[in-house]
């Protein structure tokens, strides 16, 4: 479950965006924030291994504030290895 995406305090950008592949045609995309990732885990991921599940709580705990945005990219590239999505 993603955090609530509306809250005020919303993380900035990442200071690297995140290459990864997207959407039904494979295309890429440059992941650049937190809010995104979260977006992108949440919606028909393909795969549900430990560094997904992973990245799904560290995008949580950023959007809550609770964590570093770093940490959120690091665990979002690691999900996007994971998966076979990296270019």
């Amino acid at each position: 479950m993603v955090a609530d995406m509306d809250q005020p305090n919303s993380p900035g950008p990442w200071n690297e965006c995140v290459l990864a592949r997207t959407g039904a045609s494979g295309g890429l995309e440059f992941v650049g924030t937190t809010r995104r990732a979260a977006a992108l885990l949440a919606n028909k991921w393909p795969s549900d291994g430990p560094a997904f599940r992973t990245a799904v709580q560290t995008c949580n705990d950023v959007l809550r504030s609770w964590l570093p945005t770093y940490l959120a990219r690091i665990s979002f590239e690691e999900a996007v290895r994971e998966a076979s999505l990296s270019p």
